[in-house]
Formats: structure tokens, sequence, C-alpha cells
């Protein structure tokens, strides 16, 4: 109540000087900046059901505050957010984005990324322009609809400029109605998405504030430290100190250091436990337990053996070499199903025991050597 107090007492006597719209202003301004900077990191880790629910938030602010209030940057933050939208929806064709029936996620994507030239990098932007071009197109083949593929292609022809060397492979494509073709394999939707991580990543850390959320990183830290300090107090009034009496060691009691936990106790020398009489029997019955004893020892040494054994044939069945069949399998299933789905090409293909990892392994080499 002291602390709302004197805030409103600071509010009251600052008015008179300083007009509190520009003060909301800046407020408003860090959480424009939070709510962008929480878009991007949604984008990053593919949540799309959050990053709608945080996209209709920010909208709304921005969308309601007057243009003198907002920032030249704001604009900008609120376009790419709007390109996010559509590249997070990129695959789904159910989805719009215009009023126009035909106007996939991606196509609906290319004109806003074109607007986005001037704070992205020359290179990168090319790159992605190349990427949403060639994937506008390969998904609707490999959704299986070759007369949307055919009018998306006509519509880039129209709408942007298309190098005339991917022009051609890009009909010839849509024509033969291959979702494996090798240009389709080298442009793909997961690349297209890094590609934005990386616009991403430059932008904020030029042009976005984190002011906010480094400020309520801090009140986040003060709060943990006051309850461990409040948590070590509270053990430290509840400790009762102890009688001499209860100090004492008991009699008979082993001392066992407790900075040395894992040390055994040292034995007596003398037992106060009272024995029978020495009798042969007893001496038979330690014999036997001794044997059973060495047996027990030696049976875990040959299991230790043989594990080792297997582990050591294991090894040498993982290193097995690749042939010339299982090259050829491999190339195929890429082709039929794409790069990274090891998986599905292990369904659908016999490798003899080989992992997705094994896979990936091949499949790397074989692109170093160009032989694919």
């Amino acid at each position: 109540m002291e602390m709302e107090g004197s805030s409103n007492e600071i509010i009251s006597s600052t008015t008179d000087t300083i007009d509190l719209t520009e003060v909301e202003g800046v407020v408003q301004s860090w959480v424009i900046d939070y709510y962008f900077a929480s878009l991007c990191r949604l984008f990053r880790d593919r949540s799309a059901l959050e990053f709608r629910k945080t996209l209709k938030l920010f909208e709304s602010i921005v969308d309601d505050l007057e243009s003198c209030c907002l920032r030249s940057d704001h604009p900008t933050q609120r376009t790419i957010c709007c390109f996010l939208a559509r590249a997070m929806d990129g695959e789904d064709l159910d989805v719009r984005y215009d009023h126009v029936a035909r106007i996939t996620p991606l196509m609906s994507a290319l004109p806003i990324w074109e607007s986005l030239k001037e704070v992205s990098d020359s290179d990168l932007h090319a790159k992605i322009k190349t990427l949403l071009i060639v994937q506008s197109v390969a998904v609707c083949v490999k959704k299986g609809n070759s007369q949307l593929a055919k009018e998306t292609l006509q519509w880039l022809e129209k709408e942007t400029e298309i190098p005339a060397k991917l022009q051609g492979k890009l009909t010839t494509i849509v024509s033969k109605k291959d979702a494996y073709d090798q240009l389709l394999m080298n442009f793909t939707f997961n690349q297209l998405l890094e590609n934005v991580d990386t616009f991403l990543n430059t932008f904020s850390q030029e042009r976005s504030s984190v002011f906010l959320l480094e400020a309520a990183l801090k009140v986040v830290q003060a709060r943990h430290e006051r309850s461990e300090k409040t948590s070590s107090e509270q053990d430290g009034s509840e400790r009762t100190p102890s009688s001499p009496e209860s100090n004492k060691p008991e009699e008979n009691e082993v001392q066992v250091d407790p900075l040395v936990l894992n040390i055994r106790p040292k034995r007596k020398l003398l037992s106060k436990q009272i024995h029978d009489l020495w009798k042969p029997e007893t001496a038979k019955k330690e014999q036997t337990t001794r044997k059973r004893t060495s047996i027990c020892k030696i049976s875990r040494r040959s299991s230790v053996s043989s594990e080792l054994q297997s582990n050591v044939s294991v090894t040498s069945q993982l290193r097995r070499k690749w042939t010339a069949e299982e090259d050829r399998k491999l190339k195929a299933g890429v082709r039929k199903y794409g790069e990274g789905k090891w998986r599905m090409i292990l369904n659908d293909f016999e490798f003899d025991n080989r992992t997705g990892v094994n896979l990936k392994d091949r499949w790397r080499i074989l692109k170093k050597m160009e032989d694919y």
C-alpha cells in the first residue's frame, strides 16, 4: 500500500511538467516490443496454436494505437508477424488469408516478403524469395492437387519475377507431377523456415527492444533470491539446540564422519556376542559358504566378459560396409520421402538391421561424393 501511494504521488507530481499520454505511449511501445519478441520465439519453436493467440493480442494493440503513438519500426514488426503467420501455415492448403479462394498461404506471403526487402539482407532476401516460389508449387504437388499447382505457377509468372531456368524447371515438375524432383529436395519447406529464423535473429538484434523482458527478468530473479533467503532463515529457526547429553555417543555405537558418508565404519576388534562351543559341523558350514561365494564371483566375471563380447560383436556389426544395393535403396527412399525421413525409408526398404542414424550418416557421405 505504501508503494502504491508513493507511485501515485510521483505520477501526480510529474503530470504538471510532462504529458501523461506520452508516458503511456512509451509503456505501450514496450508492450508491443514484448509481444513481437514472444511471436518470434513461438515461431522458432513452431508453436502454431500459441502463436495465433499471441498474434491476435499483438494486432489488436497495434491497430488500436494512434499513428502518433507508434514508433517507426512498429508497422514493420506488424508486417513481419503477418508474414510469419502465412509461413507457419504454408503447408496447409485449406487456410486462406486473402479473399481469393485459390491463393495459398505461401502465395499470400510472397508479396509481403517483397515489402520487407529494405529491412533484410539482400542475399538472404533473395534466398527466401526463391524458397517461397519453389514451395508454393511444391506444396500443391505433394498434396496431389495438380490443378492448383498449375494455377499457382501461372499466378507466380504474373505477380513476381521468376528466373527463366527456375520457371522451366517448375513447369516440368508440374507437368510430370514429380514430388521427389531434385529441385524440391534442395529447396525444402524446413529450409524456408530455418532461413526465416535467421532473418528474425538479425532483425531482433538490430531493430527490436527487449527492455520489458529484461526488467521482468530482474524482478523474477529478485523474487527467487528473497524466497531462498526466507526459506534458509526458516530452516535455521526450526533447528533447536540439542542438549549436551544428547550429543554424547551411546555406548558401543560406531561413530561415522558425516562428511564421509560412503566410507564403511571400522570393525570392532573384539565382539561381545556369545558364541557356542566349537563343533566340527560349524567348520563344515563355513567351508560350504566360502565355496558358494567363490562360485558367485566367478559367474559374475563370466557374465561381464560375455557382455563385453556382445558389445564388440554389435560394434563390428554396425561398422559393416555399405553395399551398392543399400546405396541404391537409400537414394530411392530419399527421392520418395525426402531427406530426413529415415524412419519411413527404413519401413519401406530393407537395410539389414541399419538404423536411422546409419542412413543419415551414409546420406551425408553420398552428398559429399556428389553421387546422388
